[in-house]
């Protein structure tokens, strides 16, 4: 699968209203949550993204990098 960079626009505008209101309510605690996760703090990373999901239910991309982070928990600690 090839990625591809995109704008933050492209991301919130197939969101329903509600959903994209949340991820904005949500964006500086995310942003620092992506960051902490790419230095491989999984722990803090994943305390921050539960934060976001708690705040907003719809954010299924704070879920998934929850779930990452408790796969990298898992097997860090193997």
């Amino acid at each position: 699968m090839a990625w591809q960079l995109c704008d933050l626009d492209d991301v919130f505008d197939a969101d329903p209203p509600e959903i994209k209101a949340g991820k904005l309510a949500t964006l500086q605690l995310f942003a620092e949550a992506l960051d902490i996760y790419s230095e491989g703090n999984f722990a803090e990373a994943a305390r921050l993204f539960s934060e976001c999901w708690r705040q907003n239910q719809g954010d299924r991309v704070a879920k998934i990098y929850w779930e990452r982070c408790q796969s990298g928990l898992v097997s860090t600690e193997d």
